[in-house]
């Protein structure tokens, strides 16, 4: 296999990391993203919501007083994982991930949200919190500045991209390295 072959592969995932966004039904578009805690290594999935590959970012959104978001300001390193079980395709990506709150990147973010989707965010207990009544996870401010306010983006710059293809008869696995200017890509052992 040659290294016109590596170029359509990290391409295709790009397409596919895009498709997953504007496709409800995508296997890509519920990615686990993996953080480094005070615990430990923690995972989530998370709702693909825009790509950008000419600058290798994808981004997810989330309330900003989630547990994750101390993680992530302590240690902005993550690993994303994507799988698609039709293909038997998965993708490991890793990067460093901004926080975005109350800034133009989430405003802009913000208004694209439906509004029945903005009542996510005016919750007035802390995601997490220990409640004794699941009802009372439902109570919610009623404010679009309250939910503003516990609304972040989360930009991930991609750097490194493992992709594997299970098969039958035998697996391929090539590994993407981001140089700042350009992939550097390799044929690994699966």
């Amino acid at each position: 296999m040659s290294g016109d072959e590596l170029t359509t592969i990290i391409d295709q995932i790009w397409v596919g990391f895009t498709n997953a966004v504007n496709q409800v039904e995508h296997p890509w578009r519920f990615p686990v993203l993996g953080t480094q805690g005070i615990n430990g290594p923690d995972v989530r999935t998370m709702v693909l919501r825009s790509v950008n590959a000419s600058i290798r970012e994808i981004t997810v959104q989330t309330d900003i007083r989630s547990a994750k978001i101390p993680d992530l300001r302590k240690d902005p390193r993550v690993a994303w994982h994507f799988y698609d079980a039709k293909s038997k395709v998965q993708v490991r990506a890793q990067g460093r991930m901004t926080v975005h709150q109350n800034d133009q990147i989430a405003r802009d973010a913000w208004f694209t949200i439906p509004e029945a989707n903005k009542r996510n965010y005016s919750s007035i207990i802390d995601p997490g919190t220990p409640i004794n009544n699941r009802e009372l996870g439902q109570a919610v401010s009623g404010s679009d500045t309250d939910a503003l306010e516990n609304f972040a983006v989360l930009s991930t710059g991609i750097t490194s991209i493992d992709w594997l293809q299970l098969r039958s008869e035998y697996h391929q696995r090539a590994l993407f390295q981001w140089t700042g200017n350009d992939w550097d890509s390799t044929w690994t052992v699966p």
